[in-house]
């Protein structure tokens, strides 16, 4: 339920606020004032932080003295209604306790593309947050842009394309290049694997016992669960092969690539379509430095994510809650 205006303020009272600026360097920011427990006042006001989620898309608390990965987890519980597990996986990731996981396991030096989680799968998570354990020397940072900004950003008729085309995404897990299927699906049965596809209408092919090919059709667009509004949701950028190096490419048949999405009848994504969100992330990504014990909570439906690449050792956990299907 959401809070009136008088008791938004006086909740506010209590704790700094500092709201986004024009020049992108923090989302919508909480920290505490004066002698403030910032993790206790956090769970005092569970519903007015939703409400400012859902308003902002994403909050960044700072100063909340957390402290480790099983602090984490509990208060990550307590505000979000438990952790999901990562199971239909397209990254490498530890579990530390429970659902809390460690940040994508990905080279240092190369930066992980923007994204909105698990949009890929027809089961995904509303709400995903993450926590700095260790922040790195340099660099590493966790650009976040506003999905709905993009939406509004792209020409109406790319938009309309896409909602009536929708996505369709092709997949290919091999021993050795990536996560092979046993981490992707954490089975090693393949009638497992075969049952979960077939539920998911994901269509499926053996190439071999270490190679499995997927391919599947998901909206490019869907309406917000709570606010009803029409919101960019796909793993389309992510998935695009103009991202991968052009190394890789030579080693690689279109058909063959780890990943690689086309518009739902298999057409190619025109080069004009990726450059222009390509741009829209250069602009208007959210870039902020982290800092020890810092909080951010992002409604996945309105902010995607990124990585930069980083020096030194970065500890980032992320758990994930509210899970959704198409």
């Amino acid at each position: 339920m959401s809070l009136a205006t008088n008791d938004r303020i006086s909740a506010l009272k209590n704790v700094n606020v500092q709201v986004p600026a024009s020049d992108f360097t923090l989302p919508f920011m909480i920290s505490p004032k004066g002698g403030e427990d910032l993790v206790k006042w956090a769970i005092n006001h569970q519903n007015l932080l939703f409400d400012l989620l859902i308003e902002h898309g994403a909050i960044l608390f700072r100063g909340m003295k957390i402290g480790s990965a099983s602090a984490f987890d509990e208060l990550f519980s307590k505000l979000c209604g438990g952790s999901i597990e990562y199971i239909n996986r397209t990254s490498p990731r530890d579990k530390v306790v429970n659902n809390v996981y460690t940040s994508t396991t990905y080279p240092k030096e190369h930066p992980i593309h923007m994204h909105t989680e698990n949009s890929y799968s027809p089961e995904f998570n509303r709400i995903i947050g993450f926590f700095c354990l260790k922040p790195p020397m340099k660099g590493g940072e966790t650009p976040i842009a506003e999905e709905r900004l993009l939406l509004k950003e792209l020409p109406a008729e790319t938009v309309s394309k896409f909602r009536d085309k929708k996505i369709l995404y092709v997949r290919n897990l091999v021993d050795g290049i990536g996560i092979d299927w046993q981490t992707a699906y954490q089975t090693s049965d393949r009638n497992e694997v075969n049952r979960r596809l077939e539920s998911s209408n994901i269509s499926y092919e053996w190439i071999s016992e270490d190679h499995l090919r997927t391919k599947w059709v998901l909206p490019a667009v869907i309406n917000h669960p709570i606010t009803g509004e029409e919101v960019w949701f796909n793993h389309m950028y992510f998935y695009h092969k103009s991202l991968y190096d052009p190394s890789i490419l030579e080693y690689f048949e279109d058909e063959d690539l780890p990943f690689s999405s086309y518009y739902g009848d298999g057409s190619k994504i025109e080069d004009e379509v990726i450059n222009a969100i390509r741009q829209f992330y250069q602009r208007y990504s959210i870039v902020f430095k982290w800092e020890k014990d810092d909080f951010l909570l992002i409604d996945n439906l309105i902010f995607s994510h990124g990585r930069n690449p980083f020096e030194g050792e970065r500890m980032i956990l992320t758990a994930m809650s509210d899970l959704l299907t198409y």
